[in-house]
């Protein structure tokens, strides 16, 4: 976009003197500020893209999302929040500075695309986005924790209260490795309690990776959201599936209606391999087949109190040479959507029951 002469054209946009090529240039050069954001989330971890995504489309889709609130006009065919942020410093630019008037609207981009994408998130993961809210009060309001923002994440760590403020961050393990998310649940398993608060969680997850000099000494917050929710779940799982009193009488009916939400679920799945990806010829019909046969055998060991084998090794017993190569290239991206998919629409159905 180096011909674009940016001054001239936001000038002309929000005086109102566009051409509609002008306005489509600058809608243009919007969504791409947009979508090499979104880009760049996906690289440090973060999940932009709608669940079915399968292509840049999706994220096109999404970036025209988030930045579609700045192109509201009022009963005079103004475009509102443009005219209100740039016409400021429109008024005092006498050099037509290019590069000022570019770096502000990666800016107003930017930040309307990260509230966008906040709105998204709350609306494709209630759940997760009210654990991550109470991460959130519970770092405001509680003096055990301090965090910081670096490479598009948020991260938390145990605030030592015999250090001055200015020297937090400085002592934090920096050099080492983030602790494998599996190795931090096995662990927090073992000292979590059902009356833990979100606060108390994330104490005794933070002293975890503390106390061991091997990984970094802080999280992110994503990381304990993930964590907190998985917890939960096999609380639920737990209640509903341990055999507390081999005695009860209810035991069969309890036992029964498990395997009838199961039902419910495999079904529900089945149906959306077939609909999503076998009708659309995404998949073939053995594929389809495969998928649905590793599903199965996942549901049942989350809610029979098996212990629940990797993503590859569900897949791995009915594609026997599949590799880890070939199960990212070719797998990962469909199968894990649907143990997705699975494991929240099993959690409902659990809440549901208890």
């Amino acid at each position: 976009m180096k011909s674009v002469k940016v001054f001239t054209l936001i000038n002309n946009i929000c005086n109102g003197n566009y051409s509609p090529t002008e306005l489509t240039e600058f809608v243009n050069l919007s969504h791409k500020i947009a979508i090499s954001y979104l880009k760049y989330q996906e690289v440090i971890g973060k999940n932009i893209r709608p669940k079915n995504a399968e292509g840049l489309n999706d994220l096109e889709d999404v970036a025209m999302d988030c930045i579609a609130g700045l192109f509201m006009r009022n009963e005079d065919d103004e475009f509102v929040q443009l005219k209100r942020y740039f016409e400021p410093i429109l008024t005092v630019q006498k050099n037509r500075d290019d590069d000022t008037l570019m770096m502000m609207l990666r800016r107003l981009v930017v930040k309307k695309t990260k509230q966008e994408l906040s709105r998204i998130f709350r609306e494709r993961d209630p759940e997760g986005a009210k654990i991550i809210r109470n991460i959130r009060v519970a770092i405001r309001n509680s003096g055990n924790f301090c965090s910081f923002r670096e490479m598009g994440r948020e991260f938390v760590f145990l605030r030592d209260l015999q250090q001055e403020d200015q020297n937090f961050r400085k002592d934090l393990r920096r050099d080492l490795a983030e602790i494998p998310g599996k190795l931090l649940f096995q662990q927090f398993l073992d000292q979590y309690s059902p009356n833990d608060s979100v606060s108390g969680m994330m104490k005794k997850m933070l002293s975890i990776v503390t106390k061991t000099g091997e990984y970094q000494d802080y999280l992110p917050i994503d990381v304990l959201a993930n964590i907190i929710r998985d917890v939960t779940f096999q609380q639920f799982r737990e209640q509903v599936t341990k055999n507390v009193d081999t005695s009860s009488p209810f035991q069969d009916f309890q036992v029964k209606e498990v395997n009838e939400v199961n039902k419910v679920i495999i079904k529900f799945v089945h149906n959306k391999i077939k609909n999503q990806y076998l009708k659309k010829n995404k998949i073939d019909a053995l594929k389809a087949e495969i998928y649905f046969k590793a599903i199965r055998d996942f549901v049942y060991d989350l809610t029979h109190a098996k212990e629940c084998e990797s993503n590859f090794k569900y897949l791995k017993r009915y594609i026997p040479d599949l590799t880890q190569r070939a199960y990212r290239e070719e797998e990962r991206s469909i199968f894990e959507y649907l143990v997705k998919i699975t494991k929240k629409s099993l959690r409902k159905k659990l809440k549901d029951l208890l």
